[in-house]
């Protein structure tokens, strides 16, 4: 029972460690919450258009609409756990031209977790949760130049005290959530009217520990750079093409030469975007995450076997096997009146079968 009972609580503390192969704390913070960035690869440093979303970069909101507000849904990973779900909200506004303001927050639940000790006796049931509050501050240093910071709250929720009260053979009598804040900083510039370039560092603070007596667990904190290009062309279709490059900074990354091989120690992404008439969208992504076995490419041996290679193995060294599988995001939206409703699906990035479709409402005046 001791056995299973860590597993469980395991899994809900590090509901993406399977699939991310690292084990930072409070890795549901490293989970694409929206529905549009994450039909474009997970990319969304240098954009200002996320309507109050400030995930990827809090400088967004200084350019951004003067009110805006986002919520979005997936039942994440189904494949792993049925009642998995992500929800992301958030508001913003802009005074005056320079200043932007927002509150976001991010809730991960795993599901309902059964109690039943080693006799089998069923004790009750409880719901595992992760959520992280934050507000945001941006201003436009410059015309084409904002920067800005996210404060914010995490709280996982792995396991209730009157568990350990029902459990005493567990020899553990308290503990079981977490508590912690960290802070975000980002910047974004616009050096020319159809590029604009962003930068920022995520999850800054210290570690956080769920059991008293438990080690603690550091933070998810994230490098980020990115760019947006989006040339202007006559008539009613606009083009946006977004890449991001980030990295995990908790995990060492190992010494090597190789330039392949030290790209690969890195998550990227890439992604296209066409907007006819302002009224729908379509999107095609390309993400890939080698240390972590997700997207890039999936490669057939000739012995049967597959592994995950970068698209940048690919193109310089001479072909190992042959694909047949790559690491695609796609998605498509509609909008209406500043009323925007996307639709993301990065299900594909994975090893196992599963769904995982976001659902996205949002708009902005």
């Amino acid at each position: 029972m001791r056995r299973l009972l860590f597993a469980v609580l395991l899994v809900a503390a590090l509901p993406a460690s399977c699939v991310l192969a690292r084990y930072p704390g409070a890795v549901f913070l490293m989970i694409f919450p929206d529905a549009r960035t994450a039909a474009l690869g997970g990319c969304g440093t240098a954009l200002s258009d996320l309507d109050a979303n400030t995930y990827y970069n809090p400088a967004g909101i200084a350019f951004g609409p003067r009110f805006a507000a986002t919520w979005t849904h997936v039942n994440w990973l189904p494949g792993l756990y049925p009642d998995m779900a992500c929800e992301h909200a958030g508001v913003a506004y802009r005074i005056g031209e320079r200043l932007g303001l927002a509150a976001n927050a991010i809730y991960l639940t795993t599901g309902v977790t059964d109690v039943i000790n080693e006799r089998g006796d069923f004790l009750g049931r409880y719901r595992t949760w992760d959520l992280a509050p934050s507000i945001t501050a941006a201003y436009r240093i410059l015309p084409n130049l904002s920067a800005g910071v996210t404060a914010k709250g995490i709280y996982p929720f792995l396991v209730p005290d009157w568990v350990w009260d029902s459990m005493p053979e567990l020899g553990i009598e308290t503990g079981g959530q977490g508590l912690t804040f960290a802070v975000d900083g980002g910047v974004q510039y616009r050096p020319l009217d159809l590029l604009s370039l962003g930068l920022a560092l995520d999850n800054l603070g210290p570690s956080i520990r769920y059991f008293d007596s438990g080690p603690s667990d550091p933070l998810p904190t994230i490098l980020r750079f990115g760019f947006a290009l989006k040339p202007g062309l006559p008539g009613p279709v606009e083009v946006a093409l977004v890449g991001d490059i980030w990295r995990e900074l908790v995990s060492e990354m190992p010494h090597t030469g190789n330039l392949v091989s030290l790209w690969e120690q890195l998550e990227s992404g890439l992604g296209l975007e066409l907007r006819f008439a302002k009224l729908a969208s379509v999107r095609l992504g390309y993400f890939e995450d080698i240390m972590g076995q997700r997207g890039g490419i999936l490669v057939k041996n000739s012995h049967g076997g597959t592994r995950r290679t970068s698209l940048l193995r690919r193109l310089l060294e001479p072909p190992a096997g042959e694909a047949v599988g790559w690491g695609l995001c796609w998605g498509v939206g509609v909008e209406f009146s500043g009323i925007k409703f996307d639709v993301g699906v990065d299900e594909d990035i994975y090893d196992f079968p599963t769904r995982n479709v976001r659902f996205q409402l949002s708009g902005g005046i």
